[in-house]
């Protein structure tokens, strides 16, 4: 299997987007093994913003990932057909037949490192679909796993990550959410997850929306989780004194901000909350990727989670310039688009 060719998707400039044929690795690392593509997830937030070239990376000199051409990738699960020694020998690692989500770019085969790249096993009782949804549940866990106010909390932003936050921070953290969102079609869909009625900030001023929401309480936090730069002061002027904002969405562009009125004098703390905040293993009882994973795969399995009507649309690999454009051209119809491997 070394040298095999695959197909994967690569963005060649804004608004191009292709799929390439390349190698795999001649030989494998001891611990690597090769991974048979099933389905994988676009991510609508940074995935979006790579393929239409609006991603803050590309104008900083240090964030050098962000340059074009690029291979794009957020979710994908697959079967293992090759493992190397070390990974077929130990029991803690894939083997060949096992079903496993990794984060490794979209293409039809991968090979990956098992001590290196991040990889999951996922159990016979979860839907493949419903897997790939994990590592957007694994985002969200980060904001509750931040936070450290009580009390109500707004979301700002129903798409998946804000929706499984607000589902994390009533499920795992017992707390009263509201989630607010431009898009009717978001707050349905946030409706069908289990959430309360949301508040549509088309049409309503946010704030005494707000209060009517928590009874006259206001929030203690407020996640910010679309990356809209405008939406950062506005958290700070609606959350109580004293409180919590928390962003969440990797913010798209710079923020014009008077700290003096809205985090110093107000008592605000103002949080980062990219997933970069948490590693990505660590010992038993750390919060970690692969700890916020697992918490989010049993709370699915077991009901508390409800992640099935994300999935809008599934795509060939020959239609993924079409798919990247359709979530850039309407994200309120299609939220979770998955690009079927085993489709030619």
């Amino acid at each position: 299997m070394s040298g095999e060719r695959v197909k994967r998707v690569v963005f060649e400039g804004p608004l191009q987007a292709r799929l390439e044929e390349a190698n795999l690795p001649e030989e494998l690392a001891p611990s690597g093994v090769v991974v048979r593509s099933e389905l994988s997830l676009i991510s609508p937030g940074t995935e979006l913003a790579l393929f239409s070239g609006t991603h803050i990376g590309f104008k900083d000199p240090e964030i050098t990932w962000a340059r074009y051409p690029l291979n794009p990738g957020y979710a994908t699960v697959g079967i293992v057909e090759k493992a190397g020694p070390a990974a077929a020998g130990a029991s803690p690692l894939p083997k060949a037949g096992d079903r496993i989500l990794h984060y490794k770019p979209h293409a039809d085969l991968v090979a990956l490192d098992t001590s290196k790249d991040f990889w999951l096993p996922l159990p016979a009782a979860v839907k493949t679909t419903d897997a790939l949804f994990l590592r957007f549940g694994q985002i969200a866990s980060t904001a509750v796993e931040a936070s450290r106010a009580q009390g109500d909390v707004l979301v700002l932003g129903a798409g998946i990550v804000g929706n499984l936050c607000a589902q994390l921070f009533r499920e795992r953290a017992r707390r009263k959410v509201v989630i607010a969102d431009l898009s009717p079609q978001r707050l349905s869909l946030a409706a069908r997850c289990g959430l309360p009625k949301g508040i549509d900030t088309s049409g309503a001023a946010l704030a005494e929306a707000l209060k009517a929401a928590t009874e006259g309480r206001g929030v203690n936090t407020v996640v910010e989780a679309t990356g809209v730069p405008a939406l950062v002061p506005e958290a700070l002027r609606v959350v109580n004194r004293g409180g919590e904002v928390i962003l969440l969405g990797s913010t798209r562009g710079t923020v014009e901000l008077d700290v003096y009125k809205l985090v110093h004098r107000k008592a605000t703390s103002l949080v980062g909350a990219h997933e970069s905040r948490y590693p990505e293993r660590a010992p038993a009882g750390s919060p970690s990727h692969e700890s916020f994973a697992r918490d989010v795969l049993s709370r699915i399995l077991s009901g508390g989670l409800i992640v099935s009507p994300f999935l809008t649309d599934t795509v060939a690999p020959a239609d993924i310039e079409a798919a990247y454009r359709m979530l850039l051209d309407d994200a309120s119809h299609h939220v979770g688009v998955v690009v079927d491997w085993r489709k030619r």
